[in-house]
């Protein structure tokens, strides 16, 4: 009677499969990584459309917009927002009346990095701008 072979996995082909499985997580982390900037994003362009909604209103009520000095702070102490006007990095909201572009008023978000310029996530996102995703 022939006895029964046991098959063994070698160390070589055991870290091969923890490589394969190495490379899939990353992959699966720059996605997410991806995504969630982009959905930082689109977070932060819907926190400039609400203010730019109660910034008409703010309007109708008052006559003018708020100085650039009153800020969008304003806003929410004078109930028009429930909550204070932040990016979804939990930054303020830049605002400055009159605006310096094609605007009224320009409203922005100083990006993941909270500084002035910046490219990628940290680039800033003013209000108008509907291209970047």
């Amino acid at each position: 009677m022939a006895k029964a072979r046991r098959r063994t996995f070698s160390l070589l082909e055991i870290m091969v499969v923890i490589a394969i499985i190495g490379a899939l997580v990353g992959m699966a982390a720059i996605n997410f990584t991806s995504q969630a900037e982009e959905a930082n994003v689109k977070i932060t362009k819907g926190s400039i459309k609400t203010v730019e909604s109660a910034l008409k209103m703010y309007k109708l009520q008052r006559g003018s917009y708020p100085s650039s000095d009153e800020g969008l702070e304003i806003l929410h102490s004078e109930k028009f927002l429930e909550a204070k006007p932040l990016d979804a990095w939990n930054n303020p909201l830049q605002y400055q009346y009159p605006g310096s572009r094609e605007y009224d008023y320009d409203i922005w978000s100083l990006g993941a990095d909270n500084m002035d310029g910046g490219e990628g996530n940290n680039a800033d996102i003013f209000n108008g701008e509907e291209d970047r995703t």
